[in-house]
């Protein structure tokens, strides 16, 4: 990490178990301590995804990661998973790591198997504070994946040598940071135009899936606040962040 990226956090924790490396900086959040800070750790015992699905976190060298950040934008902006899913890609991208998508919200894939996920958790009171958490597989073991509910492959799948946990880590976080920074000062409006490349879902059938209720549409893209464009009984409509499952229809 360069030196003005490290020196921007307050304090890095790096530890060995944590329920979740999102609720330890929420911890020290509630402690009064308001500074960036990222968290790292060796394993997970409650690592939870978007709709607090849980995200299978074995102790066998995978990366737990999150970033802690206050902002200082005006208000707040939307479509945060959106921007660090394109920085994550572009990450991996330098260790030779291709054919990578992200499937909106916030899961980066690997020829529709997953590859990592983005949980993006906001609080407001004078300002908004944010944690970023990452969930990277390096390697997972068989009884590991019977547990996941969808399709995923890991680094040592992908590429041989697998890249350098540390030194991946630390890209990560200073590319979080930057992506963050320009987050703050503009929005979507440098990640919009570039979606097309990135999108998993890029006019695919999808179907919806709240609770028990199932719908099937097509996937039309994002608009400028990061919301999925979908088109469904001839209409677009919009979706947000929200508790809604989105699977590939076939």
């Amino acid at each position: 990490m360069e030196p003005r990226n490290f020196n921007t956090l307050s304090e890095i924790l790096i530890l060995p178990e944590v329920t979740s490396t999102n609720d330890i900086l929420w911890q020290r959040f509630s402690q009064g301590e308001l500074g960036p800070a990222a968290c790292i750790a060796e394993t997970q015992t409650a690592g939870r995804g978007r709709r607090g699905d849980a995200w299978q976190s074995p102790a066998v060298g995978n990366l737990y990661l999150s970033l802690f950040w206050p902002h200082c934008a005006e208000e707040a902006r939307h479509g945060l998973s959106i921007a660090v899913g394109i920085s994550l890609i572009n990450t991996l991208k330098q260790s030779g790591i291709n054919q990578l998508a992200l499937k909106w919200p916030n899961d980066v894939l690997h020829k529709r198997q997953k590859l990592a996920g983005i949980l993006v958790e906001s609080r407001f009171n004078t300002r908004q504070y944010t944690v970023v958490g990452i969930g990277l597989n390096f390697k997972l073991p068989e009884a590991t994946k019977t547990l996941i509910q969808q399709p995923s492959t890991s680094l040592e799948q992908l590429c041989d040598p697998v890249p350098c946990r540390n030194w991946l880590a630390g890209k990560i976080l200073q590319n979080m940071i930057e992506t963050i920074e320009l987050f703050e000062h503009r929005g979507l409006t440098d990640f919009v135009p570039l979606w097309p490349q990135y999108d998993a879902l890029h006019e695919q059938a999808i179907t919806l899936i709240d609770g028990a209720q199932k719908s099937t549409a097509i996937a039309c893209g994002i608009n400028d606040q990061g919301e999925l464009r979908y088109l469904q009984n001839n209409e677009i409509k919009l979706l947000s962040n929200s508790h809604i499952s989105i699977r590939f229809a076939s």
